[in-house]
């Protein structure tokens, strides 16, 4: 009992408990909000495997040079691919539009010739 009379351990006070518990409550909140907001991202799996596909369509567009209106129909999207020759026969503008369920995306691209 002597050795634990020799060693003097200051306690916490009411305050230092009260302020670790709001910092804990702070992170805690920020924490849900950010695992809320990617729960409820409005894009599914298929938006973004048709923004893939028409990086793909425009690559192959471009290298293989066919600029020519296109549709494009997948499982679970559809690319449509519109083509207009710029002025001066300087290059061509590539519409695509992609429609995921409701929704519409349209990209625009420049090739010059």
């Amino acid at each position: 009992m002597q050795l634990l009379n020799k060693y003097k351990v200051k306690a916490g006070s009411v305050i230092e408990s009260v302020i670790a518990m709001t910092i804990i409550a702070i992170c805690l909140s920020m924490a849900l909000i950010i695992y809320s907001r990617v729960l409820g991202s409005d894009h599914s799996i298929a938006h973004y495997q048709a923004r893939q596909k028409v990086k793909e369509l425009f690559w192959e567009t471009k290298t293989e040079k066919q600029f020519i209106d296109e549709d494009y129909d997948f499982e679970s999207f559809t690319v449509v691919k519109k083509v207009e020759e710029l002025e001066k026969s300087t290059g061509y503008k590539v519409v695509f539009t992609i429609k995921v369920q409701s929704k519409k995306e349209t990209y625009q691209y420049i090739v010059k010739e």
